[in-house]
C-alpha cells in the first residue's frame, strides 16, 4: 500500500491533513476538516484529486501529479468524472435559474 499526506491550509488556523491510501485499484482519500471526519464532500480531497495545489501548505505539492497517476484506472475515477459532469449541470441550472427569477420579478413590475 501507498501512502501520501498533504498539509492544507482551510478556513482553521491549523492546516488540514489529507491522506490518500493506494491499494491495487482502490484509492482512499480522508481529510481532518469538519466535512471529511464527517465523511462528507470534501473540497481539499476534490482539489488534489482533481490536480490542484491550492491551499497546499505542505513542502510535498509537486506529489499531487502522483495522486491524478493513482486516480487513473481506480475506483474513484468514475466517481470523480461524473461528480464533475454533475457540477456542470448544476451550475448551469443555478444560471438559469437566476435568470428566469429576474425574468420573472420583471414582469411583475409592469
Amino acid at each position: 500500500m501507498d501512502t501520501l499526506f498533504f498539509q492544507v491550509q482551510g478556513s482553521a488556523a491549523d492546516p488540514y491533513t489529507v491522506s490518500f491510501m493506494k491499494n491495487g485499484n482502490n484509492l482512499t482519500a480522508h481529510c481532518t476538516c469538519p466535512a471529511g471526519k464527517h465523511g462528507q464532500y470534501c473540497k481539499h480531497r476534490i482539489n488534489i484529486l482533481s490536480g490542484s495545489t491550492k491551499g497546499i501548505v505542505s513542502d510535498n505539492a509537486s506529489d499531487v501529479n502522483v495522486i491524478t497517476e493513482w486516480l487513473s484506472g481506480s475506483d474513484v475515477e468514475q466517481a470523480l468524472s461524473d461528480f464533475k459532469e454533475a457540477e456542470l449541470i448544476y451550475d448551469e441550472a443555478k444560471k438559469r435559474f437566476s435568470s428566469v427569477k429576474k425574468k420573472l420579478a420583471r414582469s411583475m413590475m409592469d
